[in-house]
Order: C-alpha cells, then structure tokens, then sequence
C-alpha cells in the first residue's frame, strides 16, 4: 500500500470482507461514478458466438476515489518498473 496522508492509518475487515484475483479488468464513466469490472475467465458460447468474459465483481468509485487510485497506480507502476 503506498502510505498518504489522506489514507487511514488503522483498517480492520469485517467477515464479510473477501479478496478478488482479476486477469482484466474494464472501466467506464457513470453519471455519478467510475466503475471497474473485475474479471477472471472467459467463456466460449457457441461456435458462432464470441467470448463473453465473467465479471467477478464492480468497484463504484466516487470522482476523488478514482484519482487516488490513479496516485496509488502510478505510484505502484513507478516502482515496479525501477
């Protein structure tokens, strides 16, 4: 986690709280709100069909979320790569 001012110092996880792998993901603009599909197969209908991926689960964002994520990411990008 990269630290910021403005994230918390102290985070504690319900039992409803649960990890998710994603292999893709795809995000677009609401209205209100930024949302990412998280996704983690794809499958095959029939010969005629195309692929049609399964989305694990949504991330809804506010505005000022998505550009602390953007922070984190290139934060995290930034440091993979060096």
């Amino acid at each position: 986690m990269v630290e910021n001012e403005d994230e918390p110092k102290n985070i504690r996880r319900p039992v409803t709280f649960h990890k998710i792998y994603a292999t893709n993901v795809s995000g677009e603009w609401t209205e209100h709100d930024f949302r990412i599909d998280l996704f983690n197969e794809k499958l095959k209908g029939e010969e005629d069909e195309d692929w049609t991926y399964v989305s694990e689960a949504m991330i809804i964002l506010a505005p000022a979320a998505v550009k602390k994520l953007k922070n984190i990411l290139d934060t995290a990008v930034e440091k993979e790569i060096d």
